[in-house]
């Protein structure tokens, strides 16, 4: 819970109803507002009191901070002693609480102000910065963008001021933002420029400021204006790992599909096909002829260098027929095998004129985690029964051959987190937009 606010030490007479209103600065606050009758009234050093307004808009839950609690922020105590309640004049479904902020060691002032939930701690500057025609300012760390642009209308106000409140609703204000950073200038007839430097503030920044449950502060809604985006703080350096990280894996993949594919074992192999015996019912009527089976091919044996994948790729010698080529590689130590099938053919012809073509005389196939040792292969080839003709082929054999796949999946790895995330930045940018009159897309004058 939050500390109870200390006794000021003065107070001055409300005008209106004579409640005494406390306040901490006797030098420079001047102005004032009456929590029992809504009063805001100037108290000049010399004469009397003078009303200003009498606020209607009253808010009915009381204000997250209590006027005269004191809360640490960057290294610095500063009490609560003003209070305002502001819309824009354009939008009154637009409405914020402000916190003036009295530094206590230095008497400086500084403006806590939260809308939906969301927190700005600014600061006054005399550094006057220049706006581009499109609505950007630059500074040598960051550019801010043009985000909102508005008049205020004063709806309530309490505590002690060391301005007049109520001059406020003459200025035109801008917001530049450069998340979680915002620039703040308010124009009075394009003339004066005052300016202000804002941070956001996340809710439990000041609950532990002013120590108190950040249950208690008003719940937050939406996307803020100077909002970081998740993973703001490492963003640069994630995405810029990911993206080397990336690169490396495709350069490494392209290294070793153009070098690093080492053959091991290349013979051309011819297979005569075994006479088909007809096969009819009982009847005697000839039925389908059954494919033509081959005998089994051993390979020479040949020696894989090391545990990784190979690729085994095959050609055959197929025009106007089609051939399978089931395989085992067969390890001759342990006995281990691995089996595929690479299935071929190739048909071509002229119609009307013109030639055509369709059909493959070559494929590849991929068997992965092949343990180091020597190895032979067996064929087993089938084609068309009615081909006659020995089947002509050759197979190769490629050690440590690179997986497509494997690349794939590692650059999925890689960049899942970081493809999220870029998710979720480009959804809380657009939300953040979502509030504004000035969107990157569109068009804005300074």
């Amino acid at each position: 819970m939050s500390a109870p606010p200390s006794v000021a030490p003065a107070a001055v007479k409300c005008p209106d109803c004579g409640h005494e209103v406390p306040y901490y600065d006797a030098v420079h606050s001047a102005f004032f507002g009456c929590r029992k009758c809504n009063t805001f009234f100037e108290y000049p050093e010399t004469g009397a009191p003078k009303k200003l307004r009498k606020f209607k808009d009253v808010p009915r839950q009381k204000p997250a901070l209590a006027l005269g609690s004191t809360g640490q922020l960057e290294g610095n105590t500063y009490r609560v002693t003003g209070y305002m309640w502001r819309c824009e004049v354009k939008n009154a479904s637009y409405r914020w609480e402000e916190f003036q902020l009295r530094e206590e060691a230095t008497g400086t002032y500084r403006q806590l102000a939260v809308f939906q939930g969301h927190w700005l701690l600014l600061e006054p500057t005399e550094e006057q910065y220049r706006v581009s025609i499109g609505g950007m300012v630059e500074v040598p760390e960051t550019d801010f963008r043009l985000y909102n642009r508005y008049s205020p209308h004063i709806l309530y106000a309490a505590g002690e001021f060391d301005w007049n409140v109520l001059a406020d609703e003459s200025l035109t204000i801008s917001e530049y933002i450069s998340p979680p950073l915002m620039l703040v200038r308010e124009r009075q007839n394009k003339k004066h420029n005052h300016w202000f430097k804002a941070r956001h503030l996340e809710p439990r920044e000041v609950a532990e400021a002013f120590g108190m449950p950040p249950e208690q502060l008003p719940y937050r809604t939406g996307v803020g204006a100077a909002q970081p985006a998740p993973g703001q703080a490492y963003w640069s350096q994630l995405s810029t790992l990911s993206l080397l990280m990336a690169l490396l894996v495709v350069a490494t993949h392209i290294y070793l599909m153009l070098w690093g594919n080492e053959p091991v074992f290349n013979k051309e192999f011819v297979s005569e096909p075994t006479p088909v015996q007809p096969v009819t019912d009982s009847l005697g009527n000839p039925l389908l002829a059954t494919p033509a089976e081959r005998t089994v091919l051993v390979s020479p044996s040949f020696t894989v260098p090391g545990t990784g994948a190979l690729t085994v790729k095959l050609w055959a010698d197929v025009n106007n027929n089609w051939v399978e080529l089931p395989f085992s590689l067969v390890n001759e130590q342990t006995g281990q095998q691995f089996a595929a099938t690479g299935s071929m053919e190739y048909y071509a012809g002229v119609e009307e004129g013109e030639s055509w073509s369709e059909g493959t005389r070559d494929t590849e196939k991929l068997l992965s985690s092949v343990p180091a040792g020597p190895y032979h292969l067996n064929f087993y080839p089938i084609t068309e029964p009615t081909s006659p003709a020995p089947i002509q082929f050759r197979a190769t054999v490629e050690a440590h051959a690179t997986a497509g796949t494997n690349a794939g999946l590692a650059l999925v790895l890689l960049l899942l987190y970081p493809g999220i995330l870029y998710a979720r930045r480009a959804f809380h940018e657009s939300s953040r937009w979502e509030n504004s009159d000035f969107s990157p897309y569109a068009s804005s004058d300074s």
